[in-house]
């Protein structure tokens, strides 16, 4: 079942963005660029079952900083690079959570994982079937939703 999903995915970001971050997130036509290799923090999960893809979102370090402060309700030179990450595979989790549930069961995540990369993962045997390009508080992001053609 391939299915692109850019509006569910839009909604599910500004949604998340707004309750968990109390922040304004909104699509973009400007392109996510990385800020070189090490600036770059990628937070994946993985959906199996009846559909099987992965959920990436894409960020600077810059808007790690921003969402780990709000959540952590600390300045952004207190926050650490533990909680970058944790707030980064956080809400690459509830993205792909919310995700699943346009697809019929079963369907399960797995746990989220966060890496620092050049911005350019290859998921082996699978196709690209959206990227959708946010912007919050000028800061800008990327949401791709992969489809597994192995199963």
């Amino acid at each position: 079942m391939a299915m692109e999903c850019e509006a569910e995915i839009s909604q599910f970001v500004t949604d998340t963005w707004s309750s968990l971050l109390g922040m304004e997130a909104s699509p973009t036509d400007k392109p996510f660029t990385p800020n070189g290799k090490d600036n770059t923090l990628a937070g994946c999960v993985q959906i199996t079952g009846e559909w099987q893809g992965t959920i990436t979102l894409y960020a600077s370090r810059e808007i790690g900083k921003m969402v780990a402060s709000a959540v952590y309700g600390l300045d952004e030179i207190e926050v650490s690079e533990q909680q970058i990450q944790d707030v980064i595979g956080e809400i690459t989790n509830t993205l792909a959570g919310n995700i699943k549930s346009l697809f019929p069961p079963p369907c399960s995540l797995s746990l989220p994982s966060v890496t620092v990369t050049d911005y350019n993962l290859h998921q082996t045997e699978s196709q690209t079937l959206t990227s959708v390009n946010f912007n919050c508080e000028g800061l800008a992001f990327l949401v791709v939703m992969l489809q597994d053609n192995a199963k």
